[in-house]
């Protein structure tokens, strides 16, 4: 669950600030959601990322609540696809809200060969590598 947290958190500020990130301010990230988010917070939107994953429906939503710190999401598949390397993958769109801080990003996952599911930052995928 940890790797899963701090690769979605790099890629969140890999995807948001490329190239940019000397000439901004050192606290651009300090109103994001995903920054105050608790142990518990982190582990509901683990869950639900890995429910829609697991999900035979390429279009399946979860949302997930803590009562505690007030933290909501909502995990939403976008459809599949499938990685040049012929890997299964999903494109999930994950959105955080708390105390009206809001993030949302969109992240493809595919599945290894072993069935683990992981970020595929910089993959190409058959939609991506089809002529235009």
């Amino acid at each position: 669950m940890r790797y899963l947290t701090r690769a979605l958190l790099g890629t969140i500020v890999a995807v948001a600030m490329p190239g940019a990130v000397s000439a901004l301010p050192t606290d651009i990230l300090g109103n994001s959601p995903l920054l105050h988010m608790s142990d518990a917070d982190k582990k509901l939107q683990y869950d639900a990322v890995m429910e829609v994953l697991r999900s035979s429906d390429a279009r399946a939503v979860r949302e997930w609540k803590n009562d505690k710190t007030g933290f909501t999401g909502r995990v939403e598949a976008q459809g599949d696809m499938t990685s040049s390397e012929g890997l299964q993958c999903r494109r999930l769109q994950l959105r955080t809200q708390v105390r009206g801080l809001q993030s949302q990003f969109a992240f493809p996952f595919c599945k290894d060969p072993k069935g683990q599911w992981f970020i595929a930052s910089g993959m190409k995928f058959s939609d991506d590598a089809a002529p235009r």
